[in-house]
């Protein structure tokens, strides 16, 4: 029999597998991926020998990966400018696929595409003079925008369906946004409130 002209497997492959499965399906499993791949459950523990752990770094490499860093290195913009960059990157690709954070911000970060991430974070915190002990606070309050902003671009729409239930507060302001848009303004008002919030330590630090 001729040999496969490439190999049908590779840790990349695999992780491209496991983000499909965990789209659909919300987890994925290794017999899971060797199905949708149509393979053997055992092929696949010759690219990942570390089982699901080392499928879910490599998913987390996948996504990281794609990040776009560019408007938020650009030399000479204000640093303002490159964090709110940082921040819709970051908050978009993460949005692509909400029902892979569970799983992702499960195990620590040690893969270089995500450490390059959190890199260009604490530079603009350094360049800006953030003391290093505020530094990780500070980056916990941009992890908690960006990654529950893209938990709730998954939402339904609309996101509150009260119906009979007496909540005449959320009844009279929900029909004024309770939209597709809901989750993107939320997101620019998380973002104004953070920059507020990093120059007022600037300010102390001064």
């Amino acid at each position: 029999m001729a040999r496969p002209s490439k190999n049908i497997l590779s840790p990349s492959i695999i992780a491209e597998a496991a983000l499909t499965m965990v789209e659909r399906d919300h987890d994925f499993t290794i017999p899971g991926i060797a199905k949708e791949l149509g393979v053997n459950p055992s092929s696949l523990y010759h690219h990942v020998r570390g089982g699901r752990d080392e499928i879910i770094n490599l998913m987390r490499e996948a996504l990281y990966g794609r990040i776009d860093l560019r408007a938020a290195t650009a030399e000479g913009a204000p640093w303002q400018d490159r964090l709110r960059a940082w921040i819709r990157s970051y908050r978009a690709n993460m949005a692509k696929l909400p029902a892979a954070m569970p799983l992702l911000v499960g195990s620590p970060v040690d893969d270089l595409p995500t450490l390059r991430i959190y890199e260009v974070a604490f530079a603009i915190l350094d360049e800006i003079g953030i003391p290093a002990e505020d530094q990780v606070d500070v980056v916990s309050m941009l992890d908690a925008v960006v990654l529950g902003s893209a938990l709730d671009r998954g939402a339904p729409v609309p996101m509150w369906q009260p119906g009979d239930h007496a909540v005449p507060h959320l009844q009279r302001a929900a029909p004024f946004g309770d939209d597709d848009d809901r989750s993107a303004r939320g997101l620019e008002l998380a973002i104004t409130g953070v920059v507020a919030a990093i120059e007022s330590l600037i300010a102390e630090a001064a």
